[in-house]
């Protein structure tokens, strides 16, 4: 049962992973940082991402900055 368990969170936690790194709203450094949080607070870390994600899915996506990265919706260098 344990086992089970253990192997559900693991195939959750792997696909919320991979759903963090394929969105393009968040910058490389961020991706790190949430990933982290991810694999290091197994359950609540999963959680915690998933809602973000889920959240932004309703935002507007910006357009890359000149290096090609999308802006942070928590930090711009323009106002709205």
């Amino acid at each position: 049962m344990l086992v089970i368990l253990a192997a559900v969170v693991m195939v959750v936690q792997i696909g919320i992973t991979v759903r963090l790194w394929r969105s393009d709203l968040y910058t490389r450094g961020q991706k790190i940082a949430q990933s982290a949080m991810i694999w290091l607070l197994p359950v609540v870390g999963a959680i915690v991402v998933y809602v973000g994600l889920r959240h932004t899915d309703d935002v507007c996506r910006l357009e890359p900055n000149s290096e090609g990265e999308h802006q942070s919706l928590w930090w711009t260098n323009h106002d709205p």
